[in-house]
């Protein structure tokens, strides 16, 4: 999608055009639930996310002159949801990961620490840079790469 294009279903949207803002959503749509998937240990709070994220976006679109603004507001929106069902969840009593027959991608995200599996979620599932990961989530690059290095050294492979 060009620049102008952009601007052109950014402003379609802000004046409540559905269809426009479900096309600036497709843009993003596969990288924030990939995100949410991998980062949440619910199927029902990756969905909850992702809705909410959508909803404050339909409401701030006419504010986000940009592509890369609207990415940026959606990840960094997102983000900021997962963190929230993080402590959540440290208020909830833990229940084990369910382990089957096979290698279980989810069941070994849902082993990591919540920050190493958001900056996983988002570099695997999502294929965002450490340096957009950072932005993303306001975590440090330097600690985006070592969580990336030890989460990828970490995985154990049946």
């Amino acid at each position: 999608m060009d620049k102008r294009e952009y601007r052109e279903l950014s402003e379609q949207a802000a004046s409540g055009d559905n269809k426009a803002f479900a096309r600036l959503y497709e843009t993003i749509y596969r990288e924030m639930y990939y995100t949410a998937f991998y980062s949440l240990a619910d199927d029902t709070d990756t969905v909850e996310v992702i809705i909410s994220t959508a909803r404050d976006a339909m409401s701030a679109i006419g504010r986000l002159r940009t592509e890369e603004a609207f990415r940026a507001f959606m990840m960094k929106n997102l983000c900021a949801r997962i963190r929230t069902k993080f402590k959540e969840y440290s208020e909830e009593e833990p229940t084990p990961p369910p382990r089957g027959g096979g290698y279980d991608i989810k069941a070994e995200f849902v082993r990591l620490e919540e920050t190493d599996r958001l900056i996983a979620s988002m570099y695997i599932g999502g294929k965002f840079q450490p340096d957009e990961i950072s932005a993303y989530t306001g975590i440090s690059q330097a600690t985006v790469k070592k969580s990336i290095d030890r989460t990828l050294s970490g995985f154990e492979l049946d």
